[in-house]
């Protein structure tokens, strides 16, 4: 490929941007079009400033909003400390705390301890989802 070529095919604009041809074709092909043939008949691109181009049509806007997290499913969500008191009222209701040494543990000791959060988790998934429906 020249450097002075001032036409290339949608392979060389995608090896050149560093994309697959089907990126390229989908710039194409969107609309409005991101990227434009300068020869529509042998569905040529025009080399100079494409790298540009491009990236101007596909970059993320800073001056575009950004959606923002509903109002209802905030209100709605447990916070962080009252999902763990849900988990440890579980796990306390299952374990004898009393029985267990202070760390470190065993294996299994740390498999029940895994598997008692993993009971308080579905609790509280239960919970969530009855404050949903409500």
């Amino acid at each position: 490929m020249s450097a002075t070529k001032t036409l290339i095919s949608v392979a060389e604009a995608a090896e050149i941007l560093g994309r697959s041809k089907s990126t390229i074709y989908a710039a194409l092909n969107v609309s409005p079009p991101r990227l434009h043939y300068h020869d529509v008949r042998r569905r040529l691109l025009l080399r100079e400033g494409l790298e540009t181009r491009f990236a101007r049509s596909t970059r993320p806007r800073i001056d575009k909003p950004q959606a923002q997290a509903s109002q209802a499913k905030s209100k709605t969500t447990i916070d962080f400390e009252k999902q763990w008191e849900i988990i440890a009222e579980t796990a306390n209701k299952t374990l004898d705390c009393g029985a267990w040494s202070a760390p470190p543990w065993s294996g299994q000791q740390w498999a029940v301890l895994a598997g008692t959060i993993q009971v308080g988790m579905e609790d509280l998934i239960g919970e969530t989802e009855e404050a949903h429906t409500s």
